[in-house]
Parts: C-alpha cells; structure tokens; sequence
C-alpha cells in the first residue's frame, strides 16, 4: 500500500477513534436537557450512559475474534452504519426508553469498529511507522474527549439536545467512504476458524456481572454479582481452553510475557489514574473547600487531557526508536507522582499548582499509553491483531470500571458528603493513597514484560 492510501485509511480509522470518545464526553453534558425533556430521573439518565458502556465493554473482545476470522474491514464499516443508524434513532428518540435503546446499539456499533481501530493500523503500517502511527491515534482519542463536552455544550444551548447525535453524521459518512474505498479487501485472514458463539454469550454474561456489580458496590447484591463474575471467569477459561474454537484461546498468550505484563499495566494504569477527573471535579466544586464554578472546573481539568493529546505522538514516535517498555514505565512513574501528590493536596494548595500536577500526569500518561500500545501489537502475530486489540481496550474499560467501584466504596466507608469537607477530604486523600500504590504495581508489571520482540503484519 502506498503512502497516500496509507494516510487514506488512518483518516478512515481517525474519525472511529474520535467519534467513541466524543460522543460520550459530550452527550454527558446533554443529560440534564434530557432529563427534563423527556422527564427522566437521575437513575434513569444514567441507563442512558451505562446502557452505551456495557454493550460497548461486552462486545470488544467477541467482534474482535470475528474480524480476525472474518476481516476486519466489513466489521468496521459495519459498525460504522449501525453507529449512524442509532444516533439518528437517539436524535428522533420519543421518549426515554428508545433513547436507552439507542445508546445500548450505538454501544454495540462502536465495538465492532473500536475493536479493530488498533488492528487495522498494525496492519497496514510497518513497524518502523507503528509506533508513531498509534500514538497520533490515540491523540485523537483524547481530542474528542476534550472537545466533546464543548461541542456538546454549544449545540445543546444553540439547537438542542438531538443536535449532538446528529453532528456525528458528517464523520460518520467520511469514515465509511474511505474504508470502502481504501481499507484493503484482503484482512480476511482465510483460515479455517470458526466462532464459538455459547463461548462468546459466557464471556458476555461474566462481564455484564462483573459492571453491574461494580456499579452496585458495595451493597450485597453488588458483591454477589462480582463474586458470580468471578466464578463465571474461572469457568470461561478452563471451558475455553478445551473448545475446538476457543474465544479467546488463552494458551496462544500463556507463554507471552511481553503480551501478558503489558495487558496488565493497561488495566492498572486506567485502574489507578481514571477516578481523578471526578475526584478533582468534586474537589474544585465543594463549596467548603475551593467552591468554583463547573465550567471554571472544567477548565482546570482540560489539563491533563490536552497534555494526553499533544504528547502521546511523540511517545509513540519514541517508542518506535527506544525501548517502549522503559519509556512506558517512565510514563507510569510520572503519572503515580501525580497521584502521591494529590493524596497530601490540602484544600488550601493554589490552583496553579492542581494545574501543575495534572500537566504532569496528562503526559504521564502519554508517555505509557502511546508505547503500551505499540509493545502489546508487536507482541503478537498479525492473525490475533483483533482479538489483542479487543482485549487491550477491554483491559482500559475495566480499569475505568473498577476506578470508579473503589471511589464508590471509599466514599461509603468515610459517609462523605458535601456538607462535610473533613469526610471528603478524608476519602479524597485515602483513595489517591491507593491509586498510588496499586500504580507502583503497575510500574513493577511494565518494567518486568521484557524486551519483547516487534512483529511486521506479515510475520508470524
């Protein structure tokens, strides 16, 4: 594939990679409009956010096994028109469940793109360019997170709340074309593997458990689901060990350290570092403590996700020269730096300084994610790129999951409430303090994958 096809297709791939992370970011700020609107309370509004990450979170791994058998390109283009399709259902929605319904299949549409987003690009750039080429992607990324609230505010106050579904169109439509045009026809592998479906519906029901349970945490039944999740896991893999045609075929990674180490760090990174958007959100906004506005929070906290964005191409340019491995650990030291700062934050520190920490954290995490990526593709051959892919995402929206499950539990031990800044500060402090530890682990798991070995799209 030549140059300009190659760059045809990243911008095919670039509009998927934005639109996943826009449209949560910036349909976030529509839910109050909605409410009221269609007369939703605050449990229903946030059927209108999980129903979209549980579909997604579900379904990553299992359209990631079928594009590896049966090719990556129609799966992308495919979830490409269904994504249209139920954004325009949630634009015309008449009432709250169809827009429930809506986000539940836009949440299945952006698994069967965002499952390959990392495959494709493996595939078509050389090793040389890989690294590079997925750190500019996950720029983009974190661009549609940070312009998504935005964008989504502008064109709630102008033209509405359906306005924000419908402005996916025009990427939509651009994507599309050119992965019907330039994605190559050939990802089909051509092997002779089948899709273990009772597999896949086992996977599936251990991981609607599992984020369930997290949300319920840490009431009863939200103990019992994550315990069922569990059993349900240990049940999947010696199952899927022994299927003819395993879902995830766990003896293919087993001996893989690299693959293995790196999955690991990803899911203790987001694990670890996720929870500090809404825990700084809650800091800035308690009236006891620095009592600002949420749009001067806002403000404050698009730190961290524009320093994501601008330095994870050099990262991943880096990371195609030097050792990812050593580059993402540094990455992930800098980033628990950050977060042992934030556990010793009086209420009294200056807002400059709050800034400063997330500058330091926001490239932190560039500089892990962008190389982490580029080690996890290289680890494994070009056959399993969707499977891998499936499972690096998956690992980064269990890590958010059970980021926000520990904030959940902390918060009920220490009873915070607004009223009572000592409490907060209290569950504030404590959960940055295991942030911070569980990070150190996460340190420990990058620097130890090894070297590790780069693989072409061709190599085995």
């Amino acid at each position: 594939m030549n140059k300009r096809d190659k760059r045809l297709v990243f911008v095919a791939v670039s509009c998927a990679s934005f639109l996943a992370p826009y449209t949560g970011s910036a349909i976030n700020v529509t839910l109050p409009t909605i409410g009221v609107e269609l007369g939703m309370n605050h449990a229903m509004l946030q059927y209108v956010v999980s129903a979209y990450v549980t579909m997604n979170a579900i379904l990553l791994v299992p359209f990631g096994r079928l594009a590896d058998i049966y090719g990556r390109r129609v799966f992308f283009q495919v979830g490409m028109v269904i994504f249209l399709a139920a954004h325009l259902v949630c634009a015309f929605a008449p009432n709250s469940w169809v827009l429930i319904a809506g986000r539940g299949m836009g949440g299945i549409a952006a698994s069967m793109f965002f499952s390959n987003v990392i495959a494709i690009l493996s595939s078509v750039f050389d090793i040389s360019e890989r690294g590079k080429v997925l750190g500019i992607n996950a720029s983009i990324v974190y661009i549609g997170l940070t312009v998504g609230p935005f964008i989504g505010g502008l064109l709630t106050n102008w033209w509405g709340w359906r306005s924000v579904f419908l402005s996916v169109v025009p990427l939509v439509v651009i994507g599309f074309t050119l992965a019907w045009w330039k994605l190559p026809r050939d990802f089909r592998r051509g092997n002779s593997a089948t899709f273990n479906l009772p597999g896949s519906a086992h996977y599936m029901t251990m991981l609607v458990l599992f984020i369930l349970g997290l949300s319920a945490l840490p009431g009863m039944n939200g103990a019992l689901a994550v315990g069922a999740s569990v059993v349900l896991a240990i049940l999947f893999f010696r199952k899927d060990g022994r299927s003819a045609s395993p879902l995830i075929n766990a003896s293919r990674f087993r001996g893989n350290r690299v693959f293995l180490f790196s999955n690991l760090a990803n899911f203790i990174q987001y694990l670890s570092a996720f929870a500090t958007t809404f825990l700084l959100s809650l800091f800035l906004q308690n009236d006891q403590i620095k009592n600002l506005s949420p749009h001067a929070a806002g403000i404050i906290l698009l730190a961290q996700p524009l320093m994501q964005a601008l330095f994870s191409p050099l990262a991943g340019a880096l990371s195609d020269r030097f050792e990812a491995r050593w580059i993402a650990s540094g990455g992930m030291a800098v980033t628990a730096a950050g977060l042992l700062s934030f556990s010793f934050l009086p209420p009294t520190a200056p807002v400059y300084l709050i800034v400063m920490i997330l500058v330091c954290q926001g490239i932190g995490f560039a500089f892990f994610t962008s190389p982490n990526n580029n080690i996890v593709m290289g680890s494994v051959s070009s056959d399993i790129y969707g499977i891998a892919s499936g499972i690096l995402v998956t690992g980064r929206v269990l890590g958010m999951s059970l980021s926000m499950a520990a904030t959940a539990v902390v918060f009920n031990v220490f009873n915070s409430q607004r009223d009572r800044p000592d409490a907060f500060l209290n569950s504030f402090h404590t959960l940055f303090a295991i942030f911070f530890l569980l990070s150190l682990l996460g340190i420990a798991c990058s620097a130890a994958r090894g070297k590790g070995k780069a693989r072409s799209a061709a190599g085995n």
